[in-house]
């Protein structure tokens, strides 16, 4: 029984230190964002997105979403630094509107995109111009992640010594 305990008892200390890398090395890697170049482009013509901080040598899937749409562009590779450039030609289809480009991987990285419709081309998407549908992820701090780890931490140690009370107060083993 004392074995099961010591056990269970490294096992979540095993957890909390693992937990503890993995903030430590999120959260030394830098902010990770993209950006786009021009954020306002006509439709038919190209932008260069590129994105940083992101995790080395990973793939994205590439994104525009905007109202009702959703144009893929495929998936780009991170270097060595966590780096990606892209040009993407924006399609000629596209009504006007505020649009998002988005980065999916670990996580979801967005940037914002103003399309103007081509003369003689779509017109203006109502949805795609309402700001107010946007949302945003929300990033979190190191003080949260410090947070998220003291929690993890003190769950462990509370789950190890309530196992180890149980062991210690269920009496002799029964035949």
């Amino acid at each position: 029984m004392r074995r099961a305990t010591a056990f269970a008892i490294i096992f979540g200390l095993a957890l909390s230190l693992a937990a503890a890398l993995a903030v430590l090395a999120h959260g030394g890697s830098g902010e990770a964002k993209i950006v786009v170049e021009p954020a306002s482009v006509t439709a038919g013509d190209s932008v260069v997105l590129a994105g940083s901080g992101l995790e080395p040598d990973s793939d994205r899937v590439l994104l525009l979403a905007g109202g009702d749409l959703v144009v893929e562009f495929g998936t780009v590779k991170t270097d060595a630094e966590g780096m990606f450039s892209k040009e993407l030609t924006i399609p000629s289809h596209l009504p006007s509107g505020n649009y998002e480009l988005r980065a999916i991987g670990d996580e979801t990285l967005t940037t914002p995109l103003a399309v103007t419709a081509l003369a003689g081309g779509a017109g203006t998407s109502p949805a795609a111009n309402d700001a107010s549908e946007t949302v945003l992820p929300r990033e979190r701090t190191s003080f949260e992640f410090g947070a998220i780890f003291v929690f993890v931490a003190l769950t462990s140690i509370v789950g190890a010594l309530l196992v180890w009370r149980a062991e210690r107060f269920r009496g002799p083993a029964r035949a």
